[in-house]
């Protein structure tokens, strides 16, 4: 790293520091609800457990040990109950006498993925979160590849778990009785069996292990150190109004980046949290009305099914304060028919699993203009680079870098290449800063195409079409042409009305024609009845119709 950029990276570190505390002072992070005991408790707990999901979870006791934690498809608990059921998992872990503790945990929202990420950071262990989509080999692949030694596994997937040699296993979310097996609950409801069983006081981080979304293979294991000075909350706290003592909505993917930051900063604020295993929009809007929820974390593909609800109007919901989307890219359509929904409440966070936070749109931003990704967080650098590494004037496009303290260290598997440029990894996205310094992300670097000398990028194509009438869902991609190398193909779902019948390939090209240039007209249109999806809403390409 050269001098410049180390000067750069204090600067930028010092710009986040200037704004970090003042924002958690502001959202109730740090602050002394609980009495002098609690203010006193905050040093040592920070000396223990740094800025991890155990440090909020024993914050949060100190603090307000009666209020509601969470609520999920097992009931409630509060602070109290989830710091206590958390200490006494991590004492089962310790008991269990392994040399180096590196837990495995694939489980959907709930306690069964919040036990574990709390227990990870009393007991002091290496933590990996699996796609709930891996399949029985690349599940095999990743407890091998990082010599997973116990794993706690809904008991939805089970039958893809093959070999249980040399693993502990234990049962996350139980939907029958499992006498070969220990069950998280069970466990939990035991803390006499290991009450002899001392945690570390000072325990051993280990990183947190993210799984990108690999649609084959093994997938990429992203290695992110627990923080001790999570500078990028001051960009999402600049941005979005989140202050202590929220009721708020989770149904984003906890064992995805997205899912597991906010759950991070929700139990900080001290917020109750209302998720559930399963997405279903109708309860999701019951929650909203029956807990007067005040904020809701989601992404898009959530949001467009909450608005094609009959009767989702019905639905008291003028208690939320904001949205926040991630995830995967917002159309203007569904801004748009957000916001006239809820009300201009909607705000949008970019980044990715490799390095979290890129930029915050506040709901102001959003309203006035909906394809802005917003500024730069503060916190992170940013800088857009061509393909030879240098940077590109303002208003041009360019391959997106950045860093901040949450950034990969690396890869699981080493041989996975991290594409770095002046101490800034790639992101994989393709985009902007236009003259007020507002980011504006084009696509990924991969689907971009060209057509008869044209760019075109793919998701400019999805954002049309998610205007037109008659279109429930729609995906756009590059496919070889033999004329143009390559063309736009679409995959269309017809909405469940008479203007989804009456769409034809024709009028598909037409409505595209009519709003952009014709390199973007696509050549092929598949009608289907559902686009196949993983567990996040990302559209899986290998599996549409060819």
């Amino acid at each position: 790293m050269t001098i410049s950029t180390r000067l750069k990276s204090a600067a930028v570190t010092a710009r986040a520091l200037g704004q970090f505390v003042p924002a958690l002072f502001r959202s109730g992070i740090v602050s002394g609800d609980g009495g002098p005991s609690a203010v006193a408790g905050l040093p040592p707990v920070l000396a223990r457990y740094w800025f991890t999901t155990a440090r909020e979870v024993e914050q949060g006791h100190l603090m307000t040990p009666h209020r509601v934690a969470l609520i999920d498809d097992d009931g409630q608990l509060t602070y109290r109950q989830l710091r206590e059921n958390s200490r006494t998992l991590a004492r089962h872990l310790v008991s269990l006498g392994l040399d180096e503790l590196r837990l495995g945990v694939m489980a959907r929202n709930g306690r069964g993925i919040i036990y574990p990420l709390a227990a990870k950071g009393y007991a002091g262990a290496t933590i990996f979160l699996l796609n709930v989509g891996s399949s029985p080999e690349q599940l095999a692949g990743i407890i091998e590849e990082n010599d997973i030694n116990v794993l706690i596994i809904d008991d939805e997937f089970l039958d893809r778990l093959e070999d249980r040699d040399n693993l502990h296993v234990i049962v996350g979310h139980a939907s029958r009785d499992h006498e070969d097996l220990p069950v998280l609950n069970d466990i939990v409801d035991r803390p006499w069996e290991t009450a002899e069983t001392d945690l570390p006081a000072f325990p051993k981080h280990g990183p947190i292990v993210l799984m990108s979304s690999g649609t084959s293979g093994v997938p990429k294991g992203v290695v992110r150190p627990e923080p001790k000075l999570p500078l990028v909350l001051a960009g999402i706290l600049r941005k979005i109004p989140w202050h202590c003592d929220m009721p708020i909505q989770l149904h984003a993917s906890i064992f995805h980046t997205w899912g597991w930051g906010m759950l991070n900063i929700a139990l900080a604020t001290r917020a109750t949290i209302v998720t559930h295993r399963h997405f279903n929009p109708e309860q999701v809007l019951d929650d909203i009305a029956t807990h007067r929820l005040e904020a809701m974390f989601t992404s898009p593909v959530f949001l467009k099914q909450l608005l094609e609800i009959p009767g989702g109007g019905s639905y008291d919901t003028s208690s939320l304060k904001f949205i926040v989307s991630s995830g995967h890219a917002l159309t203007p359509a569904l801004v748009k028919g957000t916001i006239n929904r809820f009300g201009p409440i909607l705000c949008n966070v970019y980044g990715s699993t490799e390095v979290t936070l890129a930029s915050v749109a506040s709901m102001e931003e959003l309203a006035e203009d909906p394809t802005v990704s917003g500024e730069i967080a503060v916190g992170t650098e940013l800088k857009i680079l061509d393909d030879d590494g240098n940077e590109v004037p303002v208003g041009t496009s360019g391959r997106i870098y950045l860093r901040n303290s949450t950034t990969l260290t690396g890869y699981t598997n080493p041989g996975i290449p991290i594409h770095r440029a002046d101490g800034l990894v790639q992101i994989g996205d393709l985009g902007y800063l236009d003259e007020h310094g507002q980011l504006r992300v084009l696509g990924r670097i991969d689907d971009m195409i060209i057509v008869g000398g044209e760019n075109v990028y793919p998701r400019s194509v999805d954002e049309v079409l998610d205007a037109m009438p008659g279109v429930a869902d729609a995906f756009a991609t590059g496919v070889d042409d033999p004329e143009t190398f390559q063309r736009i193909a679409v995959w269309i779902v017809r909405a469940d009305d008479a203007e989804g019948a009456a769409l034809t390939e024709d009028s598909i090209r037409d409505w595209v024609r009519d709003n952009l240039a014709d390199h973007s007209i696509p050549r092929d249109v598949h009608f289907i009845d559902e686009l196949p999806r993983n567990a996040t809403g990302k559209v899986v390409p290998r599996l549409l119709k060819k």
